[in-house]
C-alpha cells in the first residue's frame, strides 16, 4: 500500500512523554524488517506490543472471503498491541510492513514490571490503553453502523486530519489511495468505491484527479458518518 505510507503523524505523541518513550526504548528488542514483511499473523500468539522506530506497518484482518480488511496504520513513533488481554493472547490483526522498517518489541510482562515500580509511568501507559481503545471503537462504528457510504466518508476525514491541506472550506489530499486500496479500508470492492467517488463527485463533494483528491463539502461527509470530531489521536487511519 504505498499511497497510504505517507502519514508520519505519531498518535501517541501526547499521550506518551519523551521520558516515557526513552525508557520504553531501553527494554525493546529491535528488529529490521524488509519491505512487506510480516511481523505477526493474525492468530499467532502473543506475548509482547509493538514499537515502530522507523518505517510504517498495516494492521490487517481477513474476512470470511478470504480478502484482507484494513484496520490500522501505525508509523515512526507510534506504540501498539494489545495489553489488556492477557500474558499472552492470540493477535486479533496480522502485522506487515509497508517500507522497510525497524520494529521495537518490548514484552508485556516487563511493561507490567515498569507500571509497578512508577506511577507516572503506569498512568501515561493507561491512557494510552485509552487511546488504543478509542481508534478500535471508532473503527468498528464506522464500518459497521452507517454503511459503507459512512465508512467511506469517515475515512476521507482521517486522511484530512493526518495529512490533508486546508484552504478555505477545501481540503486537498495530494496523495491518492487507489480505489482499492479505500476498499480494504472499509471492506468494500473496489467498484463499490468508485460507484460512491462517481455519485459523489455528480453532488460536487469532491473532485478528483489521479493523484489527488479534493474535498468541497467536509461537511457532508460528517454528516454521513456522525462524526464526532474526535481528537488527533483517534482520528487516524
Amino acid at each position: 500500500m504505498d499511497m497510504l505510507t505517507c502519514g508520519t503523524t505519531e498518535a501517541n505523541t501526547f499521550i506518551l512523554s519523551p521520558e516515557t518513550r526513552t525508557l520504553l526504548e531501553s527494554f525493546m528488542t529491535e528488529t529490521t524488517f524488509k519491505k512487506d514483511s510480516i511481523v505477526c499473523w493474525e492468530g499467532e500468539m502473543n506475548d509482547k506490543l509493538f514499537y515502530v522506530k522507523q518505517g510504517g506497518v498495516k494492521l490487517s484482518k481477513l474476512t470470511k472471503k478470504g480478502s484482507p480488511l484494513l484496520m490500522f496504520l501505525y508509523f515512526k513513533g507510534d506504540l501498539f498491541g494489545e495489553f489488556d488481554v492477557g500474558e499472552a493472547f492470540p493477535s486479533s490483526y496480522s502485522i506487515e510492513t509497508m517500507e522497510d522498517s525497524i520494529i521495537g518489541f518490548l514484552s508485556k510482562e516487563k511493561l507490567e514490571e515498569l507500571m509497578r515500580k512508577d506511577g507516572t509511568f503506569a498512568l501515561e501507559i493507561m491512557r494510552w490503553q485509552t487511546l488504543m481503545r478509542k481508534q478500535t471503537e471508532t473503527k468498528l462504528r464506522d464500518l459497521l453502523l452507517f454503511g459503507k457510504p459512512g465508512a467511506l466518508a469517515s475515512t476521507l476525514l482521517r486522511l484530512i486530519a493526518m495529512e490533508g491541506e486546508q484552504v478555505g472550506e477545501t481540503y486537498r489530499l495530494a496523495k491518492r489511495p487507489s480505489d482499492g486500496e479505500f476498499g480494504q479500508l472499509i471492506g468494500a470492492p473496489r467498484e463499490t468505491v468508485n460507484r460512491m467517488f462517481s455519485q459523489w463527485k455528480k453532488e460536487g463533494v469532491i473532485s478528483m484527479t489521479p493523484k489527488e483528491i479534493i474535498i468541497h463539502d467536509a461537511q457532508y461527509l460528517r454528516d454521513l458518518c456522525h462524526c464526532e470530531g474526535c481528537p488527533a489521536g483517534v482520528c487516524r487511519i
